[in-house]
């Protein structure tokens, strides 16, 4: 009997804690979208690919994605980084644009 009770004790221990993981375990961004302006089909992938090539030469991915986390206006830091002497395309310009208007990352209001 004393068995049985620690067993289902155990079981129900490692449930719950199963289960805490998983709720805490953080989201994979989604990977597309319905509209990344120029891209075709929305591609979330293509923003990342602007950021690969353009921005982490500098920084961090993971300082991006804080600051749009922290709903910071990213146009404006964009537009910082320019000033600074990033060279990105229309197209480019467009699709982090959009990317970060729609981003998954962003606080939900």
């Amino acid at each position: 009997m004393k068995a049985a009770i620690v067993v289902a004790l155990a079981v129900t221990a490692l449930s719950i804690g199963v289960l805490q993981a998983a709720q805490e375990a953080p989201k994979p961004a989604p990977t597309s979208g319905t509209n990344l302006g120029s891209v075709t089909g929305g591609m979330f992938k293509e923003a990342h690919l602007v950021i690969d090539n353009k921005c982490v030469t500098c920084h961090s991915a993971e300082r991006i994605e804080s600051a749009i986390a922290a709903g910071k206006d990213m146009q404006k830091i964009q537009h910082r980084m320019e000033l600074k002497g990033v060279k990105l395309t229309a197209d480019e310009q467009s699709v982090l644009g959009i990317f970060y208007k729609q981003s998954p990352l962003k606080p939900k209001k």
